[in-house]
This record gives structure tokens, C-alpha cells and sequence, in this order.
């Protein structure tokens, strides 16, 4: 077991914040900024400077004198990049999910106009079968992991999904409407998730979210969903809060950040 003092812990923290404040100025920044942003003072910022140069995850730029980072530290972080799938990372946050709600997880990827189901994790206590299950291909427009999706993309996107799309009225509330659709994707992008209210499933409510990765792309999405006898809008309120904790979780996980330029 690694244990370590307070100076120790102290120590790292600093240099991580001068590697976090370097990441930010991808053209460079000087020495006083790198003191304001870190809230550091100079010599420390010095410090830790010479020690990063030293190691090659950091270099000075001799004519203008503005420090920045170096390809090792894009080297060693690309390592940790490669290994990141976004069902391995998001599946131990989609269990205790699943376990807190007690209601059916998914999680999905899309495909062109469509999403596919990649990971299910079913409490146990849903009263209903639903069809949803892994390999599953389904229409972004009337699912919430869909629409999830479908609200961060640009306007001419969303069109071209939607005229790629085969729109079937698989309920007496599916969504056949682009303008509808749109209504809705505003909704959903103000307030951070989506929902499913018996669009693709008659007897299913579901609450959906994206996730993005490092580098901001949309990676996936997921959603709770469970019988219209256990999900009214009181309790959905309650699953939505959980949802968007839980996204903000596995896009950090995957290492999406919204400083991030």
C-alpha cells in the first residue's frame, strides 16, 4: 500500500495544476500568468517548471521565453486514451445505477441514423418485459438515448437523420413530427437529459443522457427505464437528477471536461 505525507500530497497537487493551467495555453504562456491561473507564487511555479523540463513533459520556448507542454505528455496520455471504452468505463457507474433505481439500464452507441444497445443491466424488479436488449437497433427519434444525442448535434444533422430515418408511429405518442422533434431537442438540450414517455414502447417511461469523451465527441448515451406504474413524473424527476450526476460522472471518467477549448 502506497502512503504518502502531506508535503508529498501538496507537492503533486501543485504540479498538477501548472501541467492543468500549461494545457490551457496550447501557444504557451509565461511564468507570471502561470503563477495568476495556478494562484501559485513564482518561484514555486519556477520550481515545478524546471522539474517538468527536466523530466521532457515540459519545455521553454527560446525565443519568447512562454512554456508549454511537449508530445511525452500527449504520449503518456494517449496511452491511458487508447484504453478508454465507453463501456468499460461507464458499466460500474451503470450497475449502481441500476441497483439505486432499481429500474433497467442501457447503454447505447449510435450508427448512423439509428442507436444500437451495447450493455443492459436489469435490476430484477421490473414488472414489464421490455424488447430492448444488447444488439438491439433502434430509431434516435423516438428513444431517449437517441434523442439525447440527436439535441447536441448541429440543426442540418438532426435534418439529415431525420430524413434518413423510417418514421413508424410505434405508439400513440411517437414523435412523427420534425418540428415536434425539434421542440423536444430544445427541451432536452436546456435541461440536460431526455425522456422517453411511451414513444417506443407502450407501458415504458425512460430518462436518457450523452456522454462525451476527451475530446468532446458524443460517445454514447444512456437511459433508466422502467413500467408507467413505478415511473410518473414525480419519480422521474428523482431519476433525472440521478442521470445527470451520472453523466457528468462517466464524461469525466472519460476524460471530458468542460473547460476543455
Amino acid at each position: 500500500m502506497i502512503t504518502m505525507d502531506k508535503h508529498g500530497v501538496q507537492s503533486i497537487e501543485r504540479a498538477f495544476s501548472v501541467i492543468n493551467a500549461l494545457s490551457l495555453a496550447p501557444a504557451g504562456t509565461t511564468l507570471s500568468e502561470l503563477a495568476r491561473m495556478t494562484g501559485l507564487n513564482k518561484s514555486t511555479v519556477h520550481r515545478l517548471l524546471r522539474s517538468l523540463i527536466m523530466m521532457g513533459y515540459a519545455a521553454q520556448d527560446e525565443g519568447t521565453g512562454k512554456y508549454h507542454l511537449t508530445i511525452r505528455m500527449f504520449e503518456v496520455g494517449s496511452r491511458v486514451v487508447n484504453k478508454l471504452d465507453v463501456s468499460m468505463v461507464s458499466k460500474p457507474y451503470l450497475v449502481r445505477l441500476s441497483e439505486v433505481t432499481g429500474e433497467a439500464v442501457h447503454l447505447v452507441v449510435r450508427d448512423g441514423s439509428d442507436i444500437v444497445y451495447i450493455l443492459k443491466e436489469d435490476s430484477g424488479s421490473s414488472s414489464v418485459r421490455m424488447s430492448s436488449r444488447v444488439g438491439l437497433r433502434s430509431p434516435m427519434y423516438c428513444t431517449a438515448v437517441g434523442k439525447s444525442i440527436l439535441a447536441e448535434l448541429p440543426p442540418e444533422e438532426v435534418d439529415k437523420i431525420w430524413a434518413s430515418s423510417r418514421i413508424v408511429k410505434y405508439t400513440p405518442n411517437t414523435v412523427t413530427s420534425l418540428e415536434e422533434l425539434k421542440e423536444q431537442l430544445r427541451t432536452i438540450r436546456s435541461r440536460g437529459y431526455a425522456i422517453d414517455d411511451e414513444e417506443n414502447e407502450t407501458g415504458v417511461r425512460c430518462v436518457g443522457a450523452c456522454l462525451r469523451d476527451y475530446s468532446r465527441k458524443i460517445v454514447g448515451a444512456f437511459s433508466v427505464s422502467g413500467p408507467i406504474t413505478r415511473m410518473d413524473d414525480s419519480r422521474i424527476g428523482e431519476i433525472a437528477e440521478l442521470v445527470l450526476r451520472t453523466k457528468k460522472q462517466i464524461s469525466s471518467s472519460l476524460g471530458y471536461s468542460q473547460d476543455t477549448p
